[in-house]
């Protein structure tokens, strides 16, 4: 019987005085002095205590043996609540890609927000633009995301894996423009913006992915 003995080790241990002049009625020895050694019945009656090893051998005999052999009360062996490592990676992976688009949108609309109409040079115009119609679509693209969320593990990671490529290629754009335009307290703010969201977003995630390991 698979856990056995971490089920037996959960029921009620006796007193140190109870087990004085007391036997087990399945092997007919007097109980051991140690109370870890022994256990109380769930009937609780007043020889429901034996040795655990008695108990399991007797659990092993055959089915129907979970009765107690004083009274003959039958009761249920509950089997101990053993944690799903895939519900708990499903759980964990969930969080992080929640947390991911609400930072990444947070930071987007920021970018939208503070972005300037760079004209320096025929370089910095495009690229803007271009971070400008990004911005917007990766926001719609979060929401997406979100809205069809798969709560599945290969789910959860294709979904996170496009978002971080897409924000990449949206970042490298960003250092392009900023090295075609003269250096600004708006540009510094944008690329300032872009470092602290994605790296607490990062950040987050490892946490979370180094729980799941342990």
């Amino acid at each position: 019987m698979n856990n056995l003995i971490i089920i037996l080790q959960q029921f009620k241990k006796p007193d140190r005085e109870f087990l004085r002049e007391k036997e087990c009625l399945i092997c007919l020895e007097t109980l051991d002095s140690e109370p870890i050694t022994n256990l109380v019945l769930p009937c609780e009656c007043s020889n429901s205590t034996f040795h655990i090893n008695c108990i399991r051998t007797m659990l092993e005999t055959g089915e129907n043996k979970n009765f107690c052999p004083h009274c003959k009360t039958v009761y249920q062996l509950q089997q101990p609540v053993q944690p799903n490592l895939e519900d708990r990676r499903q759980k964990q992976y969930s969080y992080i890609m929640i947390i991911h688009i609400l930072s990444n949108s947070m930071m987007n609309i920021i970018n939208i927000s503070i972005m300037d109409e760079y004209t320096d040079n025929i370089m910095s115009r495009i690229v803007s633009k271009l971070l400008l119609v990004f911005y917007f679509c990766k926001i719609l693209i979060n929401a997406c995301i979100l809205f069809y969320l798969k709560t599945d593990v290969d789910s959860l990671k294709s979904n996170l894996c496009v978002s971080y490529t897409i924000q990449t290629m949206m970042f490298v754009l960003l250092i392009c423009l900023i090295s075609s335009i003269e250096n600004d307290f708006t540009s510094m703010i944008l690329l300032s913006n872009n470092i602290v969201f994605n790296f607490s977003d990062l950040g987050f995630r490892i946490t979370i992915e180094y729980r799941c390991i342990e």
